[in-house]
């Protein structure tokens, strides 16, 4: 099992209107498709304005499949050209998980 997170640092005093443009996205996939949303998680402690989105997946490969049935979907270069106005920077992780 792998988790994937994207850290993103949004700009200043922006992070709640990231949060919202990510719950936007969860309602939309659950609305076409039926596909659980990814956690969204928000900084308690670090740099702030600290906005992170989860998914536990099988493997790399379902990942990789998975993404790239997002980035196919027509509406996505709406939602990215929300998300720049809202993010300083941002990184991918995978973490191998041990039960």
């Amino acid at each position: 099992m792998i988790v994937a997170r994207q850290v993103f640092q949004a700009k200043y005093g922006r992070g709640d209107a990231l949060v919202a443009l990510f719950k936007g996205f969860n309602e939309r996939l659950a609305e076409e498709e039926g596909i659980s949303p990814f956690r969204i998680l928000t900084d308690a402690s670090g740099p702030f304005f600290t906005v992170v989105t989860e998914v536990e997946v099988a493997s790399f490969a379902e990942w990789e499949g998975e993404f790239s049935k997002l980035m196919a979907r027509p509406w996505m270069g709406e939602f990215f050209g929300n998300m720049v106005e809202l993010v300083e920077s941002g990184r991918r992780d995978f973490y191998t998980v041990v039960e």
